[in-house]
């Protein structure tokens, strides 16, 4: 499943853009939730852990931005008050994204606190 996700978030994020993008996997994981077609409760590490393997099916570049986004979407749907975070840095200039939870977080890079974020998706409702 997180494999389909990733890849979803890959061509809705280059053809969408990240806003909507980010507004349509908040959207569905609702529905689901509601449905409750969520499975089983996981813990934040075993999550993450799902989507690590997921990235091994694929012949895509995922980037992190499909990897926060999927994180993001999948933390949220098991229940756990996940944030996305959008950031850039100046020198030299680059952008990452990654994602807060439970004081954890998920794609990290070193250096994460260098950068500032431009943008921040909050947890669903």
């Amino acid at each position: 499943m997180s494999a389909a996700l990733l890849t979803l978030s890959f061509v809705a994020t280059k053809t969408l853009g990240i806003d909507r993008t980010a507004r349509a996997f908040a959207f569905l994981g609702r529905l689901r939730r509601r449905a409750r077609l969520h499975g089983r409760a996981r813990s934040t590490a075993q999550v993450a852990q799902r989507i690590e393997r997921g990235l091994r099916w694929l012949p895509l570049p995922v980037e992190c931005l499909d990897q926060a986004n999927v994180t993001w979407y999948a933390l949220n749907l098991k229940g756990h008050a996940a944030t996305m975070k959008v950031g850039m840095k100046l020198s030299p200039v680059s952008g990452h994204a990654w994602v807060a939870c439970d004081g954890d977080t998920f794609v990290c890079v070193p250096g994460l606190e260098d950068f500032t974020v431009v943008a921040e998706f909050p947890p669903w409702p």
